[in-house]
């Protein structure tokens, strides 16, 4: 089935965005769309001002001027909490797991936002506590699974490899069941070997139907979006599938060097 945003409505619309530092104009009238069941992809050189963007669409950051909507909803004065429970949910550039909890109790966090019980019900151990303390082992143990975690869900996740890490954020937010998924430079400090893994774990997750915006300077990795953006100085100065991108003169002159 074609995903293109030419054929499928847009979940994510980023509309006039503007932002200043000072005198620094870091972002100027950015406007583009991800499309429902999409994996788009944001790329640009170091300084083209893509956390600043990310900030703002995630809602670590109020933007100057334009909007960021969200299933045709205008979320952009959210807090990150409701932007998270209403299904969009971000990863960092440094892995931020719970260094002291277990990979499973990591992975387990990720379906608070589907719990229904209350805090008196989780005490008194009520049917629908049970109903959802059970509900949320059964998703960490399929995410470990899918996610090739098997072997450390009972390692502390401070304590395994930066790229098992990487991939316990990953499947902590895949158990939380995003509609959008915002990736932040998912494959910075990987190696080969492990930026391949990532490839292969994210095409797995969008050819299950989950929605993902992908923002990195890696060219390999963002190769398996259906759409890719390219910010420049605050500026998109291009956009397209990655081989149409690749050979755009505005990129290779900003992008490429060349």
């Amino acid at each position: 089935m074609d995903k293109t945003p030419q054929t499928t409505p847009a979940l994510l619309r980023i509309s006039g965005i503007s932002h200043k530092f000072g005198g620094l104009q870091v972002l100027d009238g950015v406007d583009f769309e991800v499309a429902d069941g999409s994996l788009t992809g944001l790329i640009g050189p170091n300084g083209a001002g893509k956390s600043t963007l990310f900030n703002i669409v995630s809602g670590f950051l109020l933007p100057q001027h334009g909007r960021v909507l969200f299933d045709e909803r205008d979320v952009t004065r959210d807090s990150v909490r409701a932007r998270s429970h209403a299904g969009l949910v971000r990863t960092f550039q440094t892995p931020k797991v719970f260094a002291g909890l277990t990979v499973r109790e990591n992975l387990m966090t990720g379906y608070y936002r589907h719990l229904r019980s209350g805090t008196a019900g989780n005490i008194l151990r009520s049917p629908r506590s049970r109903q959802d303390m059970a509900a949320m082992h059964a998703r960490a143990l399929e995410a470990g699974e899918r996610f090739s975690l098997q072997g450390v869900m009972d390692r502390p996740a401070g304590q395994v490899p930066a790229g098992m890490q990487r991939l316990v954020e990953l499947a902590r937010a895949w158990v939380s069941e995003p509609r959008l998924l915002l990736l932040d430079e998912p494959s910075s400090g990987l190696n080969s070997a492990e930026i391949a893994q990532m490839r292969e774990a994210l095409t797995q997750l969008n050819d299950a139907g989950m929605t993902i915006l992908l923002v990195s300077h890696d060219m390999d990795l963002v190769d398996i979006a259906d759409e890719v953006h390219v910010l420049c100085f605050g500026s998109i100065i291009a956009s397209g599938t990655m081989a149409q991108v690749k050979i755009d003169h505005a990129v290779r002159q900003a992008y490429l060097g060349v």
